[in-house]
Order: C-alpha cells, then structure tokens, then sequence
C-alpha cells in the first residue's frame, strides 16, 4: 500500500491524479495533471478542464467522520508566502522522510505504512488534531490563550520576547532584525484576527508554542524519533536507540534542516523556524524519556514479548559488542551465565509494557555492554595491577607454545584499542567541524528581509568557491554507507590484530560467577570503613583505575552515550549480581 494513500495527508493529489481515468477529449489520453489553482490538465495537450481535486471526507476509518488535518493547499496568502498548512502536517512530513529512510536501512515495509502510521494516527487523536469530534482548531487556540491571558494587558510578555530573541539567533538576516522581530510581534499580537501573521508561514505557528496549548504531549523534533524508536521496538528490529542516533548523526536519517526539503508551498517564518530548526542531536536518555512518556500518552498496549531469538536480547547484543570491541569470542560463555544469573534475559524483564505499574523502558544495548564490562572485571579485575599481572604470564604462555592457541593478553588489546579509539574520536571530530550546521535554504522573518538573505547567501558560496580553489589540500571527504558497527576486525592484519579466536581458560579457575575472582571490587558502593559505620559511598569517578575507565569510555563512544549512562548500567547490575542491600543487612546485623 503506497505511503502517499495511508497516512492522512491533507491533500492527496496522486490520489486524485489516479483515480481520474477519463480520457482527454482532444488527444483521447490519459495523463492528467493538477495546476496551482486545484484544475486538472492534461500534460500532453495542456488541455485545462472544469474538474477540481476535491479532498475526501472520509477516509481511513469506517463508519466515522475525518476531521482534515488543513484546509488544503490551495488558497493562497495575499503576500504570496505560500499556501495555510499546520504545524502538525510539517511533522507527519518529517515522519513520512524517516520512514523512507529507516526502510532504505533495512527494516521492514511494515513500519512506514502499518506501524509508525497508526502510531500517529493515534497521536493526532488524541492530541485532538485529527479522527475526534471535538478538533481543537485555530479558534480553540486562541480562546485558550484570551482565557489564560484574562487580566492581562494583552502585550507580549518577557517569554515571548525571548522566544523571539531566539528565533532571531536562526535567522540569516541583519543584527537589526531582533529588534524589527520584537517590534513586529507587539504589532501582531493585537491583530488576531489573522489567521497568520507575517512573523509565521503556518496557521498555527504564532499559538503553538504558548503556554496555554501545552496540554498533553507537545509535538517536537525530538519527538519525531520517539516515534521512530517506538515503532522499532514495537517490530524488535535490530537497529537499537544508540544505532538510531548515530545514523542521524551520519545524516543517514533525515532530522538535522528537515524543513528545507517541504514543499514549496509551506513557507517557514518566526515561530516556525523555531519549531523546526535544530542546533544538536538530543541525547540517549532524552529520547528514551519521551518514548515513554509517548506510549503512555498514546495508552499503548503491552508491546510483542522480547525472547532469545530477538535481536534485542542480551546474549545477542553480547555477541555484537564482543565483536566490535575487539574481545575474544570465548567471553560469550561468561556473558550468558551472567545474564542468566542475574535475570535479565526473561521475557517479562525485557518486554515493554507502558501500562504497567512498574513499566520501565529496558536500555537494551547499554545493558548489554554493561554485561561485558562485568565479565571483564570477573577475569581481569580493572585495578590498574592484576590485569598487568596476567598479561604478563599470558605473554610468556604464549612464547612457551608459540604454534597453539594463543592467550588473550590485555596488555596488547588496551594498546590497540587505545589507538583506535582515538583514531575514530578524532574523525568524528572532523566530521562535526566539516557538517554545515545552517541549511541551504534561507530563513527570514518578513518579506522585507528576502532579498538582503538571498544577497548574503550569493555572497557566502562565492566567497566559499574561491576558498576551495586557492585551497589545493582540500579533500572532500565522501559520506561513508551506513553500518551496525564502528570498528571492523579481520584475521591477519598486522597493523589492527584481531583477537577474536584467543583463549581465556588459564584465566578461569570455578565455573561459579562469584568465585572466578576473589579481588573483585565493585565500583559503584564501597561498605564505609568506619566500625561504627555501615552505610554505602559512591567512590568519585577520579579515584576509578585508568583500565576501568578506558573501558567504560570505549564501550561509550561506541554507543554515543554519556560515561554515566554506562557506568549506572554497571551498578544496577553488580547490586543484582552480589545481592548488595543483603549483604549490607547482614553486616548491620553482625554489629
């Protein structure tokens, strides 16, 4: 089913160039095409009949009445500043390109026409946009804001203001222009009786980000890959939340000046370009938040249950990260008898149930390096000394039987790892100081401003043409394909050796988890050495031993996340592991 026919576009023109299938009367051919104005011609003869595209009323549901998200886009303003749109139908586009392109990555059809579809469908429900009784229109808007606004003089307040000082930081124009901005919205905001003013492209621009229309979950850009990761997770596709943010960062997922690729018809002003335009890329946990607070929203059911053959499990999500990482693939075995241990892997520990008291959103990937980075400290312990110390026995284990199975030396892997690392911090680096942050399309405020931007922009790409040419060094460098993985490994690379087929068994003396190493020291709650004492302290991240926090800070960047994130994973899972609260109860008893 094409994407163009299920999701609740305000106008469908494929729609309606299909299903007319008269033949013209003066070249007998089908191929009709619709002008600005809504009229059919046909692109052979340019012959122009009476026929208009009509929007259907009743679409996508039965037995039930669709209030359109928009009038349309036909009429036109008065100062040719494109056709009314809403600010939810610039979001259902954002939504439409992420779905192509999560497609184009290899995840099922299903999520572009069936899932992130419904999902919004659901969305424009219950936010009152579309598919209710009661819309909440431009008039409801505006009668939310004179009520709360009752009492007041009716001036913009210091937060408008500053959200106009903000949205003259975006814009392409003069210094000057903050001050007409704010003079401009003074002259607006008595004047409601227009639908849109010359400060907004969209209907709704100038009321959206009012306080009064914050009731439920405002619409953001932030949002728009809540969605995506809701619907990823709803079809258990392999590409995690850490992997979706490091392909918008790729630019493989459109999010970062989405709005200069609208259609022409939906023009961007003031409010607008605050509304679209972002600076960053949100982070893990913000993302993970406002998916919750979504399927909450949204009343979601429980979602399909996580087993061991879903790619979101953690021996699975083990078995990735130990290849990334460089790491034996022996160390699997420890992994799954930690995951087991510590319960974990079971289905109702996995499975996403928003509705649930105790709903919580699992970090699947961050869980599952937190696991390795455990089993790491059970077989190396990460002091600084006994991780040296067995390098040193490995290494002369390895001279004694040069032509076995050599045995994995940490020592060896730190200085590989430390060198890839930081090779590929440093080209992220570089890629960010190479990305152009502002767009290509300009972005003003009024009309007045339009040919001073587009002399500005003139001016900026011949002055970078000239750059280019007197710059013989400079290198375009070519935008790599999308990959699960940021570090590849293969046999017989002397300068990156893989230790993938090394062995671990001189270092494992029991197959019991909590007897494998007597020095294990847990990083997160240290018992307070005072007798009179028994309650728990945090350590500081500067008392942490060097290897323990170059881990911690190689399984970060291989995620894209903040160190804490992953160190919190680490001791969530060290209290499941040795039982911490018990065991402190046991030493108060004692006393």
């Amino acid at each position: 089913m094409p994407f163009a026919s299920t999701w609740p576009i305000a106008v469908n023109v494929v729609t309606c160039q299909r299903d007319f299938q008269q033949a013209c009367k003066q070249c007998s051919v089908i191929n009709w095409g619709i002008s600005d104005e809504g009229k059919f011609f046909c692109k052979s003869c340019h012959n122009v009949i009476e026929k208009t595209a009509d929007v259907a009323s009743e679409v996508f549901m039965q037995n039930a009445r669709v209030n359109t998200i928009s009038k349309g886009l036909k009429k036109r303003d008065k100062l040719d500043r494109g056709c009314e749109w809403y600010i939810c139908e610039g979001f259902q586009y954002i939504l439409n390109q992420q779905a192509k392109a999560l497609v184009n990555l290899g995840t099922s059809p299903l999520i572009k026409d069936e899932i992130l579809c419904n999902i919004w469908r659901r969305y424009l429900q219950k936010s009152r946009n579309a598919y209710t009784n009661k819309p909440i229109d431009h008039s409801d808007r505006k009668r939310m804001i004179s009520e709360s606004s009752s009492g007041s003089s009716g001036l913009p307040t210091d937060s408008d203001l500053s959200l106009v000082r903000g949205w003259s930081s975006f814009s392409e124009s003069d210094p000057e222009s903050q001050d007409n901005s704010i003079q401009l919205l003074k002259d607006t905001v008595v004047s409601d009786d227009e639908a849109t003013s010359i400060r907004s492209g969209s209907i709704d621009g100038r009321l959206y980000l009012r306080a009064a229309c914050r009731k439920g979950l405002l619409m953001s850009m932030p949002l728009t890959l809540a969605f995506c990761y809701l619907a990823l997770l709803w079809l258990r596709e392999s590409i995690t939340l850490a992997d979706l943010l490091r392909f918008v960062s790729e630019r493989h997922v459109p999010y970062l000046n989405t709005f200069q690729y609208f259609p022409e018809e939906m023009k961007l002003y003031g409010p607008d370009i605050h509304i679209f335009q972002v600076q960053s890329i949100p982070s893990y946990e913000e993302i993970q938040r406002k998916m919750h607070q979504l399927a909450e929203f949204l009343d979601m059911p429980r979602f399909p249950e996580i087993t061991e053959k879903c790619f979101l499990h953690p021996n699975i999500l083990c078995i990735k990260y130990l290849m990334e990482a460089n790491l034996p693939e022996s160390m699997h075995i420890w992994t799954r008898r930690l995951v087991k241990k510590m319960g974990i892997g079971e289905v109702d520990f996995l499975t996403f149930y928003p509705l649930s008291r105790r709903a919580k959103t699992v970090k699947y990937e961050v869980q599952a390096v937190a696991v390795i980075v455990v089993a790491l400290k059970l077989l190396f312990v990460l002091d600084d000394k006994h991780e040296w110390f067995l390098s040193n026995q490995a290494d002369e284990i390895n001279k004694q039987n040069s032509e076995g199975i050599k045995l994995f030396q940490f020592r060896k892997w730190y200085k590989v790892m430390r060198l890839r690392l930081g090779e590929s911090e440093k080209e992220v680096e570089e890629q960010a100081a190479r990305h152009m942050w502002k767009c290509e399309k300009p972005l003003f405020f009024s009309i007045k401003d339009k040919s001073v931007i587009y002399k500005r922009k003139r001016m900026i790409h011949s002055l970078k043409k000239q750059f280019v040419r007197l710059n013989s060094s400079h290198q375009t460098m070519e935008k790599g394909g999308p990959s699960s993985f940021r570090f590849n490994w293969s046999e017989g690379n002397s300068e990156r050796p893989c230790f993938h087929g090394d062995s671990l068994e001189a270092y494992v003396k029991s197959e019991r988890i909590t007897t494998v190493n007597v020095h294990y020291w847990v990083n997160c709650l240290k018992i307070c050495r005072d007798k009179y004492c028994g309650h728990l302290t945090k350590p500081e991240e500067k008392h942490f031993p060097g290897s323990y926090l170059f881990v911690l800070n190689l399984f970060s960047f291989l995620l894209g996340i903040e160190f804490s994130i992953l160190h919190q994973e680490v001791c969530q899972l060290e209290h499941i592991l040795f039982d911490i609260p018990e065991t402190l109860k046991r030493k108060r008893k004692c006393k």
